[in-house]
């Protein structure tokens, strides 16, 4: 049975800051190890390279049915290299999830965002450096299937990590030219402290092409609890990349005070907005955030959306 990373934290105890040092020496060459900005987080330059050829060769097994070969080709790079040791391709498993378990401690220092007081230019630079590696292995057999809970995001917004607030911000950017990302999203977020609001867990699940956010939200200090879910479905927007545009089909709270009456109404949102996209005379296409999807492992998932890096982890 595979165990959170975070349930596991919790029964081992936290890692000193000495072991992560020991950890990042031993996997991070010395060629990576002075950048602290991260082009996903903070639009730096370009990635640097130098990532050892024993993390670049992500296990790309295509072994034919009935070959008697015993040799497995392993991706490096654009060129296919030959092993016939079965613990070398133990060994290069071992170390991305070194790489993936790596990140998550990274983010466990960072804390998930909306506790700030975690926060430091030195945690946050390792969560960058973790992804920047991360986004270095080539990854083929990892599915992003199952559900994940959000761990890290680049903004103390975290409700930012749902599509239904990824659709408000393309709807007040391209249609009433309001910049989200300086004025709709903190007038938002300065609503927290008076309601005494607190997001819980932040959960995705995803089947396929189709995307289910579950956000827990707590209200006048507990008094009043409620989820929010959003289902919408992704569409790539070509066979070779990694964007996909998402398209939010509905909306719903649900375990409110009147459940189950509101647990059963879901709000039309993809119907509502792409009227609001024709009335505007900019198109439903105005109205449909693009996910970038940076790193989908066995452990981890790291997204970017309008500016936001996400990390989640499977469960």
């Amino acid at each position: 049975t595979f165990m959170p990373f975070h349930t596991m934290l919790k029964l081992t105890g936290r890692p000193s800051s000495s072991m992560l040092a020991a950890r990042a020496a031993r996997l991070v060459p010395p060629s990576m190890s002075s950048h602290a900005h991260s082009p996903f987080v903070c639009g730096g330059g370009p990635r640097p390279r130098g990532v050892p050829l024993r993390i670049r060769r992500r296990l790309q097994v295509q072994a034919s049915e009935g070959s008697s070969s015993t040799s497995v080709p392993l991706k490096v790079n654009d060129e296919d290299s030959w092993v016939s040791d079965e613990s070398t391709i133990i060994q290069e498993v071992d170390v991305v999830q070194e790489l993936e378990s790596a990140l998550l401690v990274a983010c466990m220092h960072a804390g998930r965002g909306d506790d700030q007081s975690y926060r430091t230019n030195e945690n946050v630079a390792a969560v960058n450096d973790a992804v920047e590696k991360l986004a270095n292995v080539k990854t083929t057999n990892s599915s992003k299937t199952g559900t994940w809970r959000l761990a890290y995001a680049s903004t103390p917004l975290v409700f930012r990590a749902t599509p239904f607030y990824w659709l408000v911000g393309e709807m007040a950017t391209n249609i009433f030219n309001v910049d989200a990302e300086r004025d709709l999203f903190p007038l938002i977020g300065s609503l927290q402290e008076p309601l005494q609001a607190n997001f819980g867990d932040i959960i995705q699940e995803v089947d396929g092409d189709l995307l289910r956010s579950r956000v827990q939200l707590s209200v006048l200090s507990g008094a009043l609890s409620t989820t929010l879910v959003t289902t919408a479905r992704t569409v790539p927007l070509t066979t070779t990349t990694s964007q996909a545009q998402v398209v939010v089909e509905s909306s719903r709270v649900t375990q409110t005070p009147l459940s189950p009456i509101l647990d059963a109404v879901d709000v039309p949102v993809e119907s509502i907005f792409d009227a609001i996209g024709a009335a505007s005379g900019k198109g439903a296409s105005a109205l449909k955030p693009v996910m970038r999807t940076i790193y989908t492992g066995e452990q981890v998932r790291v997204e970017e959306v309008q500016g936001v890096t996400m990390v989640f982890e499977r469960q």
